[in-house]
């Protein structure tokens, strides 16, 4: 501990430990910030993707809409449930236990979404998946963080 705070120079041994410790946290927190950027920006591709979804099945039954017909009367549930997963990549009937797609830009796997039809003075999807993002350090492969995403995407009537 003596050479540790030696005044002829051999006392920067410790500053450039503290340095190190330092920059590898910094690193350490960046890379974590990057991770949760490409989870937001996953999800606003997908919020976006689902609205159009939404959107082109309002326009498809506009007249039934407009007319004042209860939504769940004239809306195949099942139909738009599995239209949202195709537009997702997904297959409309699921025949394996666990299904993925990703994205080798980003790296990251998405797991296979649970679609639920919503209703009540509207109509529209709640989508809740998984996206898997590797933690990487140096290369190295450290961690699979699994980030849970809810989505909402639905249509209502303004007055």
């Amino acid at each position: 501990m003596r050479k540790l705070k030696d005044k002829r120079g051999a006392s920067y041994i410790l500053t450039c430990v503290i340095i190190l410790t330092a920059v590898a946290l910094i690193f350490i927190a960046l890379e974590y910030a990057h991770i949760y950027h490409i989870a937001r920006t996953q999800k606003e591709e997908t919020q976006l993707k689902l609205d159009s979804y939404i959107t082109g099945v309002a326009v498809k039954n506009y007249n039934a809409l407009k007319q004042g017909d209860v939504y769940g009367a004239k809306l195949d549930t099942k139909e738009i449930c599995e239209g949202a997963l195709t537009v997702l990549g997904f297959p409309p009937v699921q025949t394996l236990p666990y299904i993925e797609a990703g994205n080798e830009k980003f790296k990251y796997t998405m797991k296979q979404p649970h679609v639920s039809y919503l209703y009540q003075d509207m109509f529209g999807i709640f989508v809740t998946y998984e996206i898997v993002i590797p933690f990487e350090m140096f290369n190295r492969k450290i961690a699979d963080i699994s980030i849970p995403i809810e989505i909402v995407s639905l249509y209502t009537e303004t007055y």
